[in-house]
């Protein structure tokens, strides 16, 4: 066992906004870009990620394994979307024709049985000066450990992995791409970041309607007070990771 000393990195709150900045005005490859189970209701409402980065980005392209949630984009109108294994990205015809600045896998990689594969392939789609955006939850995320306490495992079950910053750094250097920046994301603290464009993609034919604030589930405010010490202590306490790397 070695021990690792863990740098200072921003804390933001949520991963979202933070990678919409980066592909403002770029060419855009979203890979994972179904949100599989929640897709239509987050299309409805104008959340789903796909959807924000068409408002930014210069011109963007979709690629899934997910065959019915891409045909399901399609028949919304949503154009240059692709069937294709994370995996074999890199061998796509289509998007090998692409000058993509900026390839965003966001909450993909945990879900992969061969993340390997998808980071070494994934590099014949990018020049040096492409960024790959990456985000992950964080092996040492709050909620997670207290829910230890009752021991119960909090986690999604299609997700195969657990990353740390030196996990993830170290999977992609074994891949051979370097890591240029890292960020936290906490759903509790952190920096917030206004906005970034209005999601021009289908827009819901009527708004929803106003929802009113919800109570705070029990316990809410005492995890939000605890990540907000642990977090100024060690903002690897946050919920996710947001890694930018290049080839």
């Amino acid at each position: 066992m070695v021990y690792y000393p863990l740098p200072r990195v921003p804390v933001v709150r949520g991963r979202q906004n933070v990678v919409l900045r980066r592909c403002v005005g770029k060419r855009v490859l979203h890979v994972g870009c179904v949100d599989s189970g929640l897709l239509a209701q987050r299309f409805r409402t104008g959340e789903l990620l796909h959807q924000r980065l068409a408002g930014v980005a210069a011109e963007l392209w979709g690629a899934d394994s997910d065959c019915e949630g891409i045909a399901f984009l399609q028949g919304q109108g949503v154009p240059n979307l692709l069937v294709a294994d994370a995996g074999c990205i890199g061998a796509v015809a289509q998007l090998q024709a692409q000058q993509l600045e900026v390839i965003v896998a966001t909450e993909l990689v945990e879900h992969l049985a061969n993340p390997g594969l998808f980071l070494t392939s994934v590099q014949g789609l990018m020049t040096p000066t492409t960024e790959l955006i990456i985000t992950v939850p964080n092996a040492f995320r709050l909620d997670t450990l207290l829910h230890m306490l009752r021991r119960v495992e909090l986690v999604h079950p299609d997700h195969n992995y657990w990353f740390s910053y030196h996990t993830i750094t170290t999977l992609l250097g074994k891949h051979g791409l370097h890591v240029k920046e890292m960020l936290v994301y906490s759903h509790y603290v952190g920096q917030v970041l206004p906005p970034v464009g209005p999601a021009q993609v289908a827009r819901p034919a009527t708004p929803p309607a106003r929802r009113a604030f919800p109570t705070p589930k029990p316990g809410y405010l005492l995890r939000k007070a605890a990540a907000t010490l642990l977090c100024r202590l060690n903002p690897f306490w946050g919920d996710g990771l947001v890694v930018v790397a290049t080839r």
